[in-house]
């Protein structure tokens, strides 16, 4: 399909609007002979998306408004129990993100334009909102001239397309400033940010606010409130409101110090990649002290900026991985019943043990803790529930007291024996479940299972980082039954974290992806290239923390033991190097010893640089090399490196698809969400030059997918 062809079927063109859909969203209503009621509601859906059938519609139904003179007003509403509308089919966009700047701006202009029958008709109109309206189902309540919407939790309200690398398309940033003032349209913007429904009523955004216990009476409930407004209000009031809309921004306030705040706190917002902030910031400065329509075309052409750029379509790829996870989390049965967790035991306080309790009493599970150290259990049920001002994590003294819980999770050192030991005293004591799992990083669950008693209860649950990243990762040893594994995803559910259930392997995938990333970065370093270039390189390529920020953070000793398991067991993304047993001996772990790759005054404290560690490692450094790879270069092969060890994962089949290790990696590794995934990245750049990078160290997989001219996502 050429590009024209494209438009034709995924914008919403003139032709579109001449006949009406077989298959209705839209009704029309006449509460009373006067009033009007365009009713949204998209068959087989939770919520209405604006594709070019409910635009269609809507076009159709606002024409037909527009021939009864005695209209007296219209009502928008939505007959979905959690969604207004829930902005543009994303879908579409995926899949024109090749648009050029023209079919961009077209795309933007008829959209508005169905909005602008309505908003200029010679009747007033309301939106009545319940459930999120956000992005373009925000956009179309923005055209109307009085909005209302319930105080229920569900009822959020915002632009939040930014996180998705776009801006608002369709007047959102002409109305919104106009309505609410230049400050709260650049923070609500720039942000992303969902807002309640009493909010939107403290700057504007709505005009009032209609009290909902039941979502199901929200329909009628508002109907009415719309219906007493349309007949209170005069025609010169909402005449008023149209004048108002059609100039400049009134409540312009300080702006420049408005714009350099919001400026800054773009680049403080780690959540949100900074292009698409900026680029609607920009044209919010720019556009405050025009008219509308002029506004209006600049929105379009900050559209065309980011529409399909690179991070757009990164933020594209993993929305749809987000969506994909929350019904496909996995190699797991998801139409099995699950059983609910209530009471948990975890035997091993230290940080991660304690960090798993934190994680579970905020959900509020109650909590049986069992450590070694009778006063290292207590400390940290004290600390649990002093962070979660509960009573629900208590420390016990014996085995026999885990009696009652539901699940058993083991969180002790990461030593085979050690763990095999831990298992056996939880399965001899009185009365503990048969479900028991491990939170082993890279140990493969096979070689812990083989004396248990019930080895299809046993199952490997591991929490990446419980405080920093949402992934955890449910393993599935060759003993494992299918019910164990629903019941491991549906306790991850639980705590509101995103599961992957996987096959067993050593490392499973984040930490194998981890190890091919620490791995090549210690290549490089031995190969002359400096710490922080390295640590640069991965920054600016979007991770939080360099590769020796990592190796500070986990723990060189931690890091040397877990690679090395990984490469008695034959796995590639590792090879032993001698620096990290050398700083090991040294006693130079990271943050835990205060000195590692970097010097730290205290635990929190930021890392600083001490050329004395080259000092130290320099007999296994060669000279700097004479042509220096740049920056972009450094990132580039290292993550070649990464994206060959998923190749193996996948060959491996550890994973159901391409998609869990790019959810893996960006929820378990901080891997940048606007880069899509490690398997997205390779996509993007080709696997002709993932290979040319590679060189000799290509995978099979690699080859022959270049060969046939193959990519990991369609």
């Amino acid at each position: 399909m050429n590009r024209q062809e494209m438009l034709g079927q995924n914008l919403i063109t003139g032709s579109t609007f001449l006949h009406m859909p077989s298959s209705k969203i839209v009704q029309l209503g006449f509460p009373q002979p006067d009033i009007a009621v365009i009713r949204m509601d998209t068959p087989e859906r939770p919520g209405n998306v604006l594709d070019e059938q409910l635009f269609a519609e809507l076009d159709s139904a606002i024409e037909s408004l527009l021939e009864r003179e005695d209209l007296r007003g219209a009502i928008l509403v939505s007959s979905k129990p959690k969604i207004f509308v829930a902005g543009a089919d994303l879908r579409r966009i995926q899949k024109t993100a090749d648009f050029s700047d023209e079919q961009v701006i077209e795309f933007c202009e008829q959209g508005r334009a169905v909005m602008r029958k309505f908003s200029s008709g010679h009747f007033p109109t309301v939106a009545a909102i319940h459930g999120a309206a956000v992005g373009g189902g925000l956009e179309i309540a923005l055209w109307c001239d009085y909005r209302i919407a319930t105080d229920h939790r569900a009822t959020k309200l915002g632009l939040p397309e930014v996180k998705l690398g776009l801006v608002p398309g369709w007047a959102g940033t002409s109305r919104l400033p106009r309505l609410s003032g230049f400050e709260a349209a650049v923070q609500l913007t720039t942000s992303g940010e969902l807002i309640s429904s009493s909010a939107a009523k403290e700057i504007g955004m709505i005009d009032a606010v209609v009290p909902c216990n039941d979502a199901t009476e929200s329909e009628s409930l508002l109907e009415a409130d719309a219906i007493r407004l349309l007949q209170a209000v005069k025609k010169t009031d909402w005449l008023a409101k149209r004048k108002l809309l059609e100039g400049p921004v009134q409540n312009y306030g300080d702006a420049e110090s408005i714009v350099a705040d919001a400026a800054k706190a773009i680049v403080a917002n780690r959540d949100v990649f900074l292009f698409a902030p900026t680029v609607v910031l920009e044209h919010l400065a720019r556009t405050a002290t025009l008219d509308a329509a002029d506004s209006e075309a600049s929105e379009s052409i900050a559209m065309a900026q980011v529409y399909g750029s690179p991070a757009n379509r990164g933020l594209l790829h993993h929305y749809f991985l987000v969506r994909h996870n929350h019904k496909n989390p996995g190699l797991v049965d998801t139409s099995l019943a699950t059983q609910k967790v209530s009471k948990l035991g975890i035997v091993g306080a230290g940080l991660m043990g304690e960090s798993i309790a934190t994680r579970c009493a905020a959900a509020n599970l109650e909590i049986r803790l069992l450590d070694a150290n009778p006063g290292a259990a207590q400390s940290a049920a004290d600390r649990i529930n002093d962070s979660t001002s509960s009573n629900l994590a208590k420390a016990i003294d014996s085995y026999d007291e885990l009696e009652g819980v539901d699940l058993v999770i083991e969180s002790v050192v990461e030593t085979l024996n050690v763990k095999k030991s831990v298992l056996q005293k939880i399965q001899s004591a009185e009365n503990t479940p048969d479900w028991i799992a491990s939170n082993t990083s890279a140990i493969q669950i096979e070689s812990m299972s083989g004396d248990l008693q019930h080895p299809e209860s046993f199952c490997g649950i591991h929490f990446c980082h419980p405080k920093l990243m949402s992934l955890v990762e449910v393993i599935c040893g060759p003993d494992t039954d299918e019910q164990t594994v629903a019941d491991a995803v549906a306790f991850v559910r639980q705590l509101r974290m995103m599961p992957v259930a996987i096959n067993d392997c050593p490392g499973f995938v984040v930490n194998r992806l981890l190890a091919a990333m620490l791995n090549e970065s210690l290549k490089l370093y031995s190969e002359g290239y400096s710490i922080e270039s390295i640590d640069l390189a991965m920054r600016d390529f979007g991770f939080r923390g360099g590769p020796f920020e990592i190796i500070d953070i986990i723990g060189a000793d931690t890091c040397m033991y877990a690679g090395r398991s990984m490469w008695e067991n034959g796995l590639k993304c590792v090879s032993l190097s001698p620096i990290l047993p050398r700083m090991v001996k040294k006693n130079l772990l990271g943050r835990k010893s205060g000195t590692g790759f970097y010097r730290y005054e205290s635990l929190e404290a930021e890392g600083i640089f001490d050329a004395s560690i080259d000092d130290l490692l320099n007999d296994y450094r060669s000279p700097k090399p004479d042509s220096e790879l740049n920056t972009e270069s450094i990132a580039a092969r290292i993550l070649a490196q990464v994206a060959r060890e998923a190749s193996f994962i996948l060959e491996e089949e550890i994973v159901r698809d391409a998609r869990d290790i790019d959810l893996c990696i960006v929820h378990g590794l901080s891997f940048p969400a606007h880069r899509g995934g490690i398997l997205f990245w390779a996509d993007q750049i080709g696997i002709d030059t993932l290979n040319r990078l590679l060189g000799d160290e290509t995978s099979p997989l690699l080859q022959r997918m270049e060969l046939k001219g193959l990519s990991f996502h369609e």
